[in-house]
Order: structure tokens, then C-alpha cells, then sequence
């Protein structure tokens, strides 16, 4: 399974090449080309450092040509969709590093091209599939309703990767992934905080600043006679998740998460811009 990068600013580059290239994780699958939608030309270095083996394709479409699945992974989303599309057209199985798109109408665009290609497609924050994720996940199933949840994560409003989705888009995706896509009712609480309606559960998002004292994704689920409280730590393969459900996306063909799933976290975000403006 040959896997290309298209876009390489972000660290997850790195992260992926050392799951796919370092350690073997995926015994038949690994990173073989790469493409700097920016040129830059001491990034190149960085990554052709890591795995001088890896080649650095000229333009998309020669990288299109050399792999059989593609990892879009530009920080700023506003790129990914003309780089999802190039690769849906390619019939390339596409996983998009988050966030899917800025906008709705794009994200839409890419859902609807990988549909009508049969292409399989997915974008996700890493924390949908930490173990802590999946240990609160449970035990939230056995908290009595109704059930309130602060949820902390972190923000950058002035992002110029697209504003505060860059990292908010995090802890959009862990409650949805804790609670589903049934969200409404978003509102603005204080200046870095967002109310929420998820299945009938009371939703509170803090966001402190990334490298902040104390930033850190967590979760405080509380309902009549009983509070509880788990951080969801990222460890150093944080990222082994999201490679594993690449993989295993190209091998059966199938997306992990459906077009609600997908969707749903740009929805949200287009409310939450609405409420801080």
C-alpha cells in the first residue's frame, strides 16, 4: 500500500512517517511520496532527511500517479478541498487531516465527489479514538440523565490555518464522538466558552490557548448523584489511531465515519463563528 502526502507543513507528517516508515506498524503499507503544496524548500529537507527513500513528486498529479492512497494534510483547510477533489478524481482512497473544510459548502463538495466516485473518504481529530476517549465513552453510558458535560480544549481564534476551527474542531469532535451529531442551540458563554444542546445533554466547551498552563483536553460528566472527571491525554503515537483507520479504510474500502459524522463537526463550527461574531 503506497500512501502520499499531499502537503507537508504539518507535524503529522512526521507522525506518520514514523508509524508507516520508522517503526513498521503497518507491515504492507507505508509513506513513498510526498508533495509541498507551498514549496518549501527546507521542509522538503526535513522530510527527505527523515526517509531519503521518499520521493518528492513535482506536482499533485504526479503524485497522484505514484500512490494508492493519499493523506491531505495541509493546516490550512482552506486547501483541502482542490486537494481532496484532485485525489477523489484519482480514485485514491482519501483521508483528510482535520478539519475536513472551513466551509460547509466545501466539505459538502468533497462528500458529494467522493459518493459519486465510490471513493472512500474521512477526516478526523485524533481524540475520537484515544483510549481515554473510549474508556469515558463507556462510562458516560452508565450516568442517569439528564446529564450535564463541560468539555475543555484548547483555541486559537487568530489561527491563520482558518481561525479558531484549527484546534477547536478537537473538542467539537470529542463530544460528538462522546454524544453523537444531534447538536443545537449554540450560544455564546463568556468570552472562550460555547453552550450547546447534544442529545439532550447540556453542553459547555472551555478553550484556553494551546501551550497554556493547564490546557489540556478534558471532560467533566455530571448528572443527579454523580460527577465524573477524565482527561484525555495524547500520547506520543497519539496519531497510530487515525494511520490504522487509514489503512484499514483502503483495504475494505469503507469510510470509518458516515457523512453525518463527517459533516456534523463543520456544521457546528459555522454555529459556533456565527455565535462569536
Amino acid at each position: 500500500m503506497r500512501i502520499g502526502l499531499i502537503g507537508i507543513d504539518s507535524s503529522h507528517a512526521d507522525d506518520f512517517l514514523r508509524l508507516f516508515n520508522e517503526q513498521h506498524r503497518f507491515h504492507d503499507a507505508s509513506v513513498t511520496a510526498f508533495w509541498s503544496h507551498d514549496g518549501d524548500a527546507a521542509r522538503i529537507g526535513e522530510i527527505t532527511n527523515i526517509d531519503s527513500s521518499i520521493a518528492s513528486a513535482v506536482s499533485l498529479d504526479t503524485l497522484l500517479g505514484q500512490v494508492d492512497a493519499v493523506l491531505v494534510g495541509s493546516r490550512d483547510g482552506g486547501l483541502h478541498r482542490d486537494h481532496a477533489l484532485a485525489a477523489i478524481a484519482a480514485g485514491r482512497p482519501t483521508f483528510i487531516d482535520k478539519p475536513l473544510a472551513l466551509t460547509v459548502d466545501d466539505a459538502e463538495a468533497i462528500l458529494d465527489a467522493g459518493e459519486r466516485a465510490g471513493v472512500p473518504v474521512c477526516s478526523a481529530s485524533a481524540l475520537r479514538w484515544q483510549d481515554d476517549t473510549v474508556m469515558l465513552k463507556a462510562r458516560l453510558a452508565y450516568l442517569e440523565r439528564p446529564l450535564a458535560i463541560e468539555a475543555n480544549g484548547t483555541w486559537y481564534p487568530a489561527s491563520p490555518y482558518g481561525g479558531a476551527v484549527f484546534y477547536a474542531v478537537h473538542t467539537i469532535e470529542l463530544v460528538q464522538e462522546l454524544l453523537g451529531t444531534d447538536w443545537r442551540n449554540v450560544v455564546r458563554d463568556g468570552a472562550a466558552g460555547i453552550v450547546c444542546d447534544i442529545a439532550g445533554v447540556k453542553v459547555t466547551l472551555r478553550f484556553s490557548p494551546p501551550k497554556q498552563e493547564g490546557s489540556h483536553f478534558s471532560v467533566t460528566a455530571s448528572c443527579a448523584d454523580k460527577t465524573i472527571t477524565q482527561r484525555v491525554a495524547l500520547p506520543d503515537d497519539y496519531m497510530a489511531p487515525v494511520a490504522q483507520r487509514l489503512v484499514d479504510m483502503v483495504r475494505i474500502g469503507i469510510s470509518p465515519l458516515n457523512r453525518e459524522q463527517l459533516l456534523a463537526p463543520v456544521l457546528m463550527m459555522q454555529a459556533i463563528d456565527k455565535a462569536l461574531a
